[in-house]
């Protein structure tokens, strides 16, 4: 029988890594699909499927495929007009078999129907600042079992130690941990001295992820201890509000062209239904100093 061993496979350590990444990565996906809501969209077709495809491809379209009628896919554009937007534009982005040959070919030929184009996916511009987390929390990982966990011994010279060693995988990184066996030779463990930094990495993480935030126009979360003032939290509402609201003009628009093209009756919502940059609170903020003016005695 062959020797038992604990190391993992080639093939083990991509499937591994590549189950971090989508790990990482899902909780933007799922910010970003959350946004807008979609109606009217084909049967058996989730929910959050456009908002999907536009953040790893970069664009979306429907066509009428032989056998399944209207469907919604990932668009690549083949061909673009003078103003650098696509005219004709190839499917990208499908998973699934297709049993007939009918089905399968008309699947994959390309099309003029017009295309919700983002350009470079959202998944590619924030592919820097996953990296930075990435190795953050790698970095986080292997100072944390410095400061918690022993990594060298002091015994009597010339004694031997009975001892092993244990990986642990923290996101891409390999931490090896010595287990000294003590039960028979007196040892006594060493301070390292190991030096905190877990605050400016977990400050490193919430960084780039206020980045992501963003670039993706969803409101960050901001303590107070972070020295973040108001003028500088209404100015990102503002923006957050500004970009919500051109990415909602963009998919009416869209859904206005499609359904003209395919007769279809696709339709997009603001899931937060925004009013405006803070207005409730400036609202709330006036109606409390007067009632505090009202309140007030006055000085005789």
């Amino acid at each position: 029988m062959a020797k038992p061993t604990f190391m993992m496979s080639k093939g083990e350590r991509n499937a591994e890594q590549g189950h971090r990444t989508d790990e990482l990565i899902e909780r933007y996906v799922r910010l970003f699909a959350s946004r807008f809501t979609w109606s009217g969209l084909p049967d058996g077709c989730p929910p959050d499927f456009i908002e999907r495809q536009l953040f790893f491809c970069g664009g979306v379209s429907a066509k009428k495929v032989r056998g399944l009628g209207i469907c919604l896919m990932g668009a690549a554009p083949s061909t673009l007009t003078i103003y650098g937007t696509p005219a004709r534009w190839l499917p990208v982005g499908i998973v699934g078999n297709m049993n007939t040959t009918t089905v399968s070919e008309s699947l994959w030929e390309s099309s003029d129907t017009p295309v919700l184009w983002d350009g470079e996916p959202m998944a590619d511009r924030i592919a820097p600042y996953l990296e930075i987390q990435r190795k953050a929390l790698n970095a986080l990982g292997c100072n944390l079992m410095a400061l918690t966990n022993p990594v060298l011994v002091e015994c009597v010279p010339g004694a031997e130690l009975n001892g092993k060693i244990i990986k642990n995988n923290l996101g891409a990184g390999d931490v090896f941990i010595p287990i000294i066996d003590r039960s028979t030779l007196e040892a006594n463990v060493l301070d390292l001295h190991a030096t905190d930094h877990t605050a400016n990495l977990l400050g490193v993480i919430h960084d780039s992820d206020n980045t992501i935030m963003d670039m993706m126009y969803v409101q960050a979360s901001m303590e107070k201890a972070s020295g973040i003032s108001v003028e500088e939290a209404t100015a990102s509402d503002e923006q957050n509000y500004i970009g919500m609201s051109l990415e909602l003009r963009r998919r009416k628009e869209w859904c206005d062209a499609i359904n003209k093209k395919l007769g279809t009756s696709f339709t997009v919502e603001d899931s937060y239904a925004q009013s405006g940059p803070r207005e409730s609170d400036d609202e709330g903020d006036e109606q409390q100093d007067r009632s505090d003016g009202e309140d007030s005695p006055r000085d005789e």
